[in-house]
């Protein structure tokens, strides 16, 4: 009795030209998604942590103007909130590496403002805060 016997084509191991085309376009295709999505979500994270840092500047600034009847003058802030113990330490720039501006108009106003992910005055990223309202509130509103 005869058995067939099959042969088969011996083919060498590795990858075709056309499969790593084919590798490479999906993963520059997946790198294209992403690359976008994580800027998107890295900036929202800096401006959350800057709003919040800056909600507590706001914080101590309302306490400081209940305990002195007038807000610190510019030369003296945040250094005069450190001395009297209401803020603990204050880094002096957002999570961008901007320093805060800071600008004392009277005794009974200020504006605390970040120039946001510009690093610019104007524009729609910019957060401010007013005598303890926030009037800007960035370029990611909540």
């Amino acid at each position: 009795m005869k058995t067939k016997s099959f042969i088969f084509s011996i083919r060498d191991n590795g990858f075709t030209m056309v499969e790593l085309l084919v590798v490479i376009i999906i993963l520059v295709m997946l790198t294209a998604i992403a690359i976008p999505s994580y800027v998107i979500i890295k900036n929202k994270s800096r401006e959350t942590a800057t709003k919040m840092e800056m909600n507590n500047m706001a914080k101590a600034l309302e306490i400081y103007i209940s305990e002195k009847q007038t807000y610190p003058s510019g030369d003296d802030f945040p250094d005069v909130l450190i001395a009297t113990g209401i803020i603990a330490n204050f880094t002096g720039n957002d999570a961008w590496g901007t320093p805060y501006h800071y600008t004392f108009n009277s005794i009974n106003s200020y504006i605390f403002k970040s120039f946001g992910i510009n690093h610019m005055n104007g524009g729609n990223d910019d957060i401010t805060f007013v005598n303890g309202i926030m009037t800007e509130n960035g370029a990611y509103p909540d």
